[in-house]
């Protein structure tokens, strides 16, 4: 048994889908199953019992996700507890952000605070998209994330706290046609291609984007590319225009535009709700204090 077939085992018992797994690791369904049932093979009993309409735990398997649980708590804390002990390499603490976001107000007093706490352990920046951010979350990659709340609707089990607010923006390239207009209206651009980056809940950023042009009185045609990057890059080069958050660096850009849409979500800082350490506790509160007071 290996720490691969841990965490797909603790990913399916706790969202009990094979299916909903394989879209949050970006893995196969069959390379799961495969794994699950290596694992099941050497522990000598069924943890899953699977049918057309639903996946539960076994008795077994409630057994084991209580004890991998406490395992990897148990695991985090014994490890920083030696590493301060030998003065080895200090403990290693991920938080995840949004990729693109200016975190230039946030970051430097998250560091300096969170060091003068525990200097033996290491803050590891993260930055990826926002179902890559609960998908390393739900696997323990990172132990704490600022995000977009809405992308956090369907996890019982991560603790969400509200933390600021963001105005989503129309980015376009000053190259386009409507940007000397003195009087530009989101509704100007019904006609252009939209670009968001490429997610496996492409279903929810479709509907969120038609969300945010509603008032306008259309329904944008969207085109997904790779990346938050790849998306810049095209509107930068006037190929379309796309929706944003008033967080991102690129605003500030001379080689893009914007202006203000209705619409406004929430940020918010979000962790397991269990089987967490003393520092991932501290930084959670940590984080919610410094982006309250920077974004209050």
């Amino acid at each position: 048994m290996n720490d691969l077939q841990i965490d797909y085992f603790m990913a399916v018992a706790t969202n009990l889908s094979f299916t909903k797994t394989s879209e949050e690791l970006f893995v196969s369904q069959p390379a799961i199953s495969k794994q699950i049932s290596l694992m099941e093979k050497e522990l000598g009993v069924k943890l899953f019992i699977r049918n057309n309409k639903k996946t539960t735990l076994t008795k077994a398997g409630e057994l084991y996700y209580e004890f991998f649980r406490e395992y990897k708590k148990e695991l985090r804390d014994t490890m920083y507890k030696a590493a301060a002990l030998q003065q080895q390499d200090p403990e290693v603490i991920h938080v995840g952000f949004m990729e693109g976001w200016d975190l230039a107000e946030i970051l430097p007093e998250v560091l300096q605070r969170f060091h003068d706490k525990y200097p033996n352990t290491r803050l590891a920046i993260d930055c990826c998209g926002v179902k890559e951010l609960t998908t390393l979350l739900l696997t323990d990659n990172i132990q704490v994330a600022l995000t977009m709340k809405n992308s956090l609707t369907d996890f019982n089990e991560l603790y969400q706290n509200t933390v600021a607010t963001t105005r989503k923006l129309l980015i376009y390239s000053p190259a386009n046609e409507h940007a000397g207009a003195p009087d530009v209206n989101p509704s100007d651009f019904r006609h252009e291609k939209f670009f968001a980056p490429w997610e496996i809940v492409g279903k929810m950023i479709t509907r969120l984007l038609a969300t945010y042009c509603e008032p306008y009185g259309f329904t944008p045609e969207i085109e997904f590319v790779h990346n938050s990057e790849s998306v810049i890059t095209c509107v930068r080069n006037n190929m379309g225009v796309a929706i944003v958050d008033d967080w991102v660096w690129c605003i500030h850009s001379p080689t893009l535009r914007y202006i203000e849409l209705e619409a406004v979500d929430e940020i918010c800082v979000t962790r397991m709700k269990e089987g967490v350490n003393e520092q991932t506790l501290f930084l959670t509160e940590l984080l919610e204090d410094v982006v309250r007071s920077r974004h209050s």
